[in-house]
């Protein structure tokens, strides 16, 4: 089967490669993957940022249908619909795992990262991070749970409130869908890029999001909460000028390199900052729930439908702007 890998941690060190279906083992479940997301952390990759250090086979956010159950599995089938989070295993017994923040375990090893992942035609997932789509939501619209349950994972750790004034800086797939989060929660979502944003914006506005230039947001600073979802060193500053004093911080988005921020912002205005990582399985169970009742429609973020073979030309469109999400399709 192809499958796309990152060679090395240099820039733009890919490589499509056949291999070998992976071989089921005890405790494990195949799944044969219909659609997989190319992530914005793919991206960075792509371009160097996050280091591994070792080849490895990407792709975490996807869906597909279980193939092959190993030794000892149970409470599946074979031919059900599913999406599955990246993680693979964790230690299990340190405190953030004790206190079911198992994203958070020092010795997590991923799909997609440490493990092999979802730019293939099949792999190998762990049973206890499956969870079957609903009747009504396509395997399609499935491999976007995990971006949705990020979104929902970060909203759900600052608690906002009914009618909650909030920003979003970065009209990416991830901020959209922290605005849309946000907007199901009850809150007031406003939402800012850059000129070279402007297709991006009109998808915010299928999703009831207030667009603000950078014009406007210099009138309005006094945010409830402000979400930067850019991870831009001048998204990152825009976002903390324009929180309220004594409101809410929250960073979603991945700078993948030092930033440099006035941080006295934080002591002057009692901010409180909160960092988001990942998701957990009552999250993915809740995006799946926002997903089957209706609540968020993630197909107004999908560009295109790729094969595996068309990897180079998904990265560069998706690193120039060119497209919002890309699946490829197997």
């Amino acid at each position: 089967m192809k499958a796309l890998f990152r060679m090395g941690d240099e820039p733009k060190a890919f490589e499509l490669k056949d291999i070998e279906e992976p071989v089921i083992e005890a405790g494990k479940v195949k799944i044969k993957v219909a659609f997989s997301g190319i992530c914005g952390t793919d991206v960075h990759m792509y371009h160097g940022a996050i280091p591994l250090g070792e080849p490895a086979l990407l792709g975490h956010e996807f869906s597909g249908t279980i193939a092959e159950l190993g030794e000892g599995v149970e409470g599946f089938a074979v031919g059900q619909e599913v999406t599955v989070e990246h993680t693979y295993e964790v230690c299990g017994s340190c405190i953030n795992c004790r206190q079911g923040k198992y994203q958070l375990c020092e010795q997590r090893l991923s799909v997609g990262f440490e493990k092999p992942g979802a730019f293939a035609e099949y792999l190998l997932v762990s049973p206890e991070y499956i969870h079957v789509l609903p009747a009504n939501v396509s395997l399609r619209e499935g491999s976007m749970t995990e971006p949705l349950a990020c979104a929902v994972h970060g909203v759900e750790l600052v608690n906002p409130q009914a009618g909650t004034r909030c920003l979003v800086v970065g009209p990416g797939p991830i901020g959209i869908l922290v605005g849309a989060t946000l907007k199901a929660y009850g809150c007031q979502v406003d939402i800012v890029g850059t000129p070279a944003d402007k297709e991006r914006l009109e998808v915010a506005k299928v999703y009831g999001l207030k667009i603000l230039s950078l014009e406007d947001l210099e009138k309005q600073q006094d945010y409830d909460l402000v979400a930067d979802c850019s991870g831009a060193a001048g998204g990152i500053n825009t976002a903390l000028k324009s929180v309220r004093k004594g409101g809410d911080f929250l960073q979603v988005g991945i700078a993948g390199k030092p930033v440099s921020i006035d941080y006295d912002t934080v002591l002057f205005k009692e901010l409180k900052i909160q960092g988001t990582f990942c998701h957990n399985y009552p999250t993915w169970e809740r995006a799946l729930t926002l997903e089957s009742e209706g609540l968020i429609d993630v197909k107004p973020l999908l560009s295109d439908d790729r094969t595996i073979d068309q990897w180079e030309e998904s990265f560069e469109d998706l690193s120039n702007q060119k497209a919002m999400k890309i699946l490829f399709k197997f």
